[in-house]
């Protein structure tokens, strides 16, 4: 155990000599989880959650005005109320005339104003439009239930209505099943710790056989009383130390700075993080025996690291790309790492139910595990 373990502490070294290191490590990720999460903080996944922005400007001080403006309040809006119109013209602004109370009351047509920039977001758009005509049928609907019921048209007889008991009510839900896109910075900090992870292991751990064979280190531990399997086991507790750095570091950073909720059970978090960082570590250490290139190793490791990350679902909601890309995320290392930690800290979900994904990570993990003791010990033979 003690020749594993220096070994594995030996690799490391490679990692302290990179001055660079605590950049990679530490500060690009807390900027990534920064722009990303608030980027994609609202993705519009629950329709019933999404609020729009709208200024109002009313010009009416009277009844219908004060009844109309407390049904918009009432919709999924962010009300503005403005006393003037500004010198920068808000996103979506609706205007009620001052003649609007005094106009309904006579039963003459009204005309509202309802404006939009041309960079206003449509969907948001849509939304404020569509609560401005409810609050309008309300408002109309409001005043023939009181013309029906032979009341005057006042505040009193307003009041009478709100006291009223629905007779029909509408429950909304979704058909089938509905799953949340997780978002934010919830949706960041599992991938940016699947990203990081994925390239701090591709370089270093490439990197790091890489020298070991320009130097000769590799065929001279040969000559000592280390066996075989003790570099092999060192060199994979190697991988381990240093994804489990970049990943607790990115968690910590992610529970305590920016409060994401890391599930219920750390015990199967700590799990997939494992068998993720020995599959993703020993693609790396096989990276190694492949490239001869320090600069072409590094260049390597990030474009393929990237590409697995992006495609994984790392840099945006995986929900919101095409399908084909989601089917492609399933057989990536990556992307079952990602789905796992979704499914534990995103849904609350078990054991049982990432089962698939750590079967999967374990068959990855001992393929390219094996390819890499082929490698190393053809390597040593020859």
């Amino acid at each position: 155990m003690k020749a594993i373990w220096l070994i594995g502490r030996q690799s490391l070294q490679f990692l302290i000599k990179d001055k660079t290191s605590l950049i990679w490590f530490l500060i690009v990720p807390v900027m990534y989880i920064a722009v990303f999460g608030y980027a994609f903080r609202h993705t519009g996944s629950d329709p019933s959650q999404y609020k729009a922005d709208l200024a109002v400007y009313n010009r009416d001080g009277g009844l219908f005005a004060k009844r109309f403006i407390s049904y918009l309040k009432s919709e999924n809006l962010v009300i503005d109320s403005l006393t003037q119109i500004p010198q920068n013209p808000p996103v979506r602004m609706i205007t009620i005339p001052d003649t609007f109370s005094a106009n309904l009351q006579a039963e003459k047509p009204v005309v509202l104003e309802f404006q939009k920039r041309s960079d206003a977001n449509a969907q948001a758009s849509m939304t404020a439009e569509m609560a401005v005509r409810k609050a309008y049928f309300r408002l109309l609907a409001d005043m023939a239930q009181l013309r029906l019921s032979r009341r005057k048209i006042s505040n009193a007889g307003f009041q009478i209505l709100d006291q009223r008991v629905p007779i029909l009510t509408v429950n909304s839900e979704y058909a089938g099943r509905h799953v949340t896109i997780p978002q934010g910075f919830s949706q960041q900090v599992p991938a940016q710790i699947i990203q990081f992870t994925t390239l701090m292991l591709f370089i270093y751990a490439g990197s790091a056989i890489l020298e070991e064979k320009n130097r000769g280190l590799l065929r001279r531990i040969k000559t000592t009383p280390i066996r075989f399997w003790q570099i092999f086991l060192g060199k994979l507790l190697f991988i381990l130390l240093l994804g489990l750095t970049q990943s607790l570091l990115i968690l910590g950073i992610g529970r305590f700075v920016f409060g994401v909720y890391l599930g219920s059970s750390l015990a199967s978090l700590a799990g997939v993080l494992i068998v993720f960082i020995l599959a993703i570590g020993s693609i790396g250490l096989c990276l190694g025996f492949f490239i001869r290139n320090p600069e072409k190793m590094v260049g390597l490791a990030i474009i393929s690291g990237l590409a697995m990350a992006s495609l994984s679902g790392c840099w945006w909601p995986i929900e919101v790309m095409p399908t084909w890309m989601q089917r492609m995320a399933t057989v990536l290392p990556t992307g079952m790492a990602l789905k796992a930690l979704h499914s534990l800290i995103s849904f609350g979900k078990g054991v049982s139910d990432i089962l698939p994904y750590l079967i999967g990570l374990l068959l990855t993990a001992g393929l390219f595990s094996l390819i890499f003791g082929r490698f190393l010990l053809k390597y040593q033979e020859g």
